[in-house]
């Protein structure tokens, strides 16, 4: 099964393009998925599964406009009016359900990915009602043990090892046609000692 990953060049996404050996669409090889949401969505359609990993940025910036979102709605849309089979994934983060204040400001990485959360679910409800033959399954993830993930100040010495993730989207390919997984939550103990 051919592989399509948005922002393969790091972390999870450069972690599922080695596991699975998928190609990739970044910024790097001139697939921004804030400027080129119809060339990534065009490209997609060759393709069995689609990750929709990339994170374009605090959306109240001027170079970010919650084109993951978009690009997800993109994707479907074409795949839709192809009747393609296959696969999407969408990554979302579990900070998109809880919600806080706006102090000082709008949290907007929370916003971006509640939108994607619920762009995702339709998605999903929409192979449920036979409305396309295409799955989608929304990855919530708690923070991930990666390279950037360890630079920060925050990190405690845990997060959620990329091979889960990409374990069950190894298991999903085992699934019956018939049956799609609407989402995973992957949290993590922080406080495990091994």
């Amino acid at each position: 099964m051919k592989m399509l990953v948005t922002g393969g060049n790091r972390g999870l996404g450069k972690h599922l393009v080695e596991t699975f050996g998928a190609d990739s669409v970044s910024r790097e090889n001139g697939y921004d998925i804030t400027k080129n949401i119809k060339e990534n969505a065009d490209k997609s359609i060759m393709y069995d599964i689609f990750i929709n990993n990339a994170f374009d940025g605090p959306p109240q910036e001027s170079w970010a406009n919650f084109a993951q979102t978009n690009l997800y709605m993109a994707v479907y849309d074409k795949w839709k009016a192809a009747g393609k089979a296959g696969y999407i994934f969408n990554v979302g983060s579990v900070g998109g359900k809880h919600i806080v204040s706006p102090e000082p400001r709008f949290e907007t990485y929370r916003i971006s990915k509640a939108a994607l959360e619920h762009a995702s679910k339709q998605g999903t409800q929409a192979f449920k009602t036979n409305l396309v033959p295409f799955k989608t399954t929304l990855l919530t993830l708690d923070r991930l043990d990666t390279e950037l993930s360890r630079s920060r100040p925050s990190w405690t010495g845990n997060g959620i090892h990329l091979r889960d993730v990409s374990n069950f989207i190894e298991f999903t390919k085992t699934m019956s046609p018939n049956a799609c997984i609407e989402e995973i939550t992957f949290y993590c103990n922080f406080d495990y000692k091994a």
